[in-house]
């Protein structure tokens, strides 16, 4: 039995029964290896080779403190974390003002420029891989923090241009008008009126630059040569591929779980706002 929004309950058919036996499937295929990793991660070595599957007799808390200072995924957390940050502040800062713009004003080629940008999307990133990479290379970016978190800040311009300009469009002009008429200039208006109103819409494309920045691999690899300066995507596999000839797996998976931590606490936190703001940016769309 189930209730549906009215409170009315309803017999559940046999399709909606296969569903959910589905779906739960699915979601113990998840599950279940992130489990594996965690109590693994509190074995001692001797034990994770004497059998992968079996319990730890003591929770050996302390493989998380070397995985922090021996490995050095503090060091690779600390410059996610710049990474992301700057990144993030970037790219919120160059599509908000975009997206206010082609949102708010009318002016000519407005549309091609909006469809310029969007027509991009369909561009995959293998394709401009080898071009960025040229590009980073004759500006000096190379190896830099800085010059990812640029990389980074542009390169998702176009999806958040997406879902931001169809937010901004829903946003009632007579604000805007009544902030001209009290004196204040485009750049106040943007600020005051237009900013704190599209807040929920860069709440759920910060969520999503959270995500794609944070488990990004192939861009930190390709442009980052300095070990030092690694994020932890590309901090983990440097450290899994020393673990041929260290063989502590247990530490290494202990910087799993430091690494999964984040995104797991930001998911589950956003993700019924995420769906609620897309649906509302999707219907003033």
């Amino acid at each position: 039995m189930a209730s549906n929004e009215s409170g009315m309950v309803r017999k559940l058919e046999a399709k909606d029964v296969i569903l959910r036996v589905l779906l739960g499937l699915w979601a113990l295929v998840i599950i279940l290896p992130l489990i594996w990793v965690f109590y693994t991660s509190l074995k001692t070595n001797q034990e994770f080779f004497m059998g992968a599957w079996q319990l730890p007799k003591s929770m050996q808390w302390n493989n998380y403190y070397r995985a922090w200072s021996q490995l050095g995924i503090g060091k690779s957390f600390f410059n996610t974390v710049i990474l992301l940050t700057g990144a993030m502040v970037l790219n919120t800062l160059v599509v908000a003002l975009g997206c206010y713009t082609l949102a708010r004003f009318d002016f000519k080629g407005r549309d091609v420029i909006y469809w310029y940008i969007i027509g991009s999307y369909f561009i995959t990133g293998l394709n401009t891989m080898v071009t960025g990479y040229i590009l980073m290379r004759q500006l000096g970016l190379l190896n830099s923090l800085f010059g990812l978190i640029i990389y980074y800040g542009a390169g998702s311009i176009v999806f958040n241009t997406l879902i931001l300009t169809a937010f901004m469009k829903g946003q009632p002009k007579e604000l805007d008008e009544a902030a001209y008429i009290d004196g204040a200039s485009y750049w106040q208006t943007f600020w005051h009126v237009g900013l704190p109103l599209a807040r929920p819409s860069l709440l759920t494309i910060n969520v999503f630059n959270f995500m794609r920045y944070y488990n990004d691999f192939m861009d930190p690899l390709l442009f980052i040569r300095d070990p030092e300066k690694y994020p932890l995507s590309v901090a983990i596999y440097s450290m899994s591929q020393a673990m041929t000839y260290r063989a502590d797996w247990v530490t290494l998976f202990a910087g799993f779980v430091i690494m999964m931590i984040p995104t797991i606490i930001v998911y589950s936190v956003f993700q019924n706002y995420i769906t609620q703001n897309l649906n509302i940016g999707a219907l003033k769309g």
